[in-house]
């Protein structure tokens, strides 16, 4: 076996891997040190002029710096058999690494990987040692965890081994500390009554510059309601039939929508436009086109109560045709009275 000591750049490698998963980790407890006392049965490689099936004894110093991640120093010291003559050999090894464990502290079974480097010394001859292994925990009480699993044990100068290993671990502070007591409720507020609001617009008296709003208007800031502008449209087209004033009951239910919009905008003024087709003299037109404009707003006043006042009725004749008067679909198309209704209302929003 090689007389070597382990390379001071691989220790400060571990050291360093150590040093970052600590300062990655973000712990969300303070660091726990724990002893580890077992038993390691090796299985030496032919070639290593050792018997198998040697027990040694290990002990481990570690701290958990996080619910997952533990750093380690460890032990171990056996006395294997040579092969051919049975002589006793002084075999013991220190190493340093690192352990991550899945799930969390207090759970019942807990796997683990880990590695470490260190030194085996075997009757006064040094070699570099890297292992590397898997397990189990399983904890027997909140303190005590059973620890059970193989490693591969790796040398710079001679072949691998195998070790599989059990021991206990003894935590010497608590691993699962109690939360922080919660913290004490804060006092209850002093009941403060609001300043008046005599109109219930939601502004306090002291700042409402208009007092006497209604309880259904939406406010300012100031307590004054928001006028708001909305610009009401409605367009009418009745047709009808030809050389006829009389409107079509089809045409009753756009007259009487007419008639709703007009009650709802009270403050709108309606100027009704008939019209003609080209059939007839200019003047008998224009006087059919006015009995039909006509004959609309007299169903607005009579049937739907419109105010007289708020509808004027015009006849243009055949002066504006809005289709080709030489077919029959044109001329029934010219055939009409109109309105278009489009005003900017102002008015107060309500809640």
């Amino acid at each position: 076996m090689n007389d070597r000591i382990i390379p001071r750049n691989l220790f400060c490698a571990v050291l360093a891997v150590a040093g970052i998963a600590i300062a990655g980790s973000a712990p969300a407890q303070e660091p726990v040190y724990y002893i580890s006392p077992g038993l390691n049965l090796l299985e030496f490689d032919q070639e290593n002029m050792l018997e198998n099936n040697e027990v040694g004894f290990t002990f481990s110093l570690g701290v958990d710096f996080d619910r997952h991640w533990s750093a380690e120093l460890g032990f171990m010291e056996a006395d294997p058999t040579y092969a051919g003559d049975q002589k006793k050999a002084d075999l013991d090894t220190w190493e340093v690494g690192l352990r991550y464990t899945l799930g969390q502290p207090g759970d019942r079974l807990r796997p683990y990987v880990s590695g470490a480097v260190g030194n085996i010394n075997i009757d006064g001859e040094n070699d570099t040692l890297l292992n590397y292994g898997a397990g189990l925990e399983f904890e027997l009480r909140d303190q005590v965890v059973l620890r059970a699993g193989m490693s591969r044990y790796n040398y710079l100068g001679r072949d691998s081994d195998i070790g599989f290993n059990a021991g206990l671990v003894y935590y010497l502070g608590e691993r699962n500390p109690p939360p922080p007591p919660a913290p004490s409720p804060p006092p209850e507020p002093v009941a403060v009554a609001p300043p008046p609001d005599s109109d219930g617009d939601g502004v306090p008296d002291p700042d409402d510059d208009c007092p006497n709003t209604p309880s259904n208007y939406a406010v300012h800031e100031n307590g004054c309601p928001i006028l708001i502008e909305e610009i009401a449209r409605f367009e009418l087209q009745v047709n009808f039939d030809f050389d006829e004033s009389v409107i079509r009951d089809e045409d009753v239910p756009e007259i009487e929508d007419l008639a709703e919009f007009l009650r709802e905008y009270d403050g709108v003024m309606l100027q009704l436009e008939g019209h003609t087709d080209n059939v007839g003299t200019q003047l008998y037109n224009l006087d059919l086109s006015q009995r039909r404009a006509d004959a609309v707003r007299d169903m607005l006043i009579e049937d739907f109560g419109i105010s007289p006042g708020r509808v004027t009725a015009q006849g243009f004749g055949e002066q504006i045709p809005v289709a080709d008067n030489e077919t029959e679909a044109g001329r029934e198309a010219n055939r009409r009275v109109v309105a278009v209704v489009s005003e900017t209302l102002q008015r107060y929003q309500e809640r």
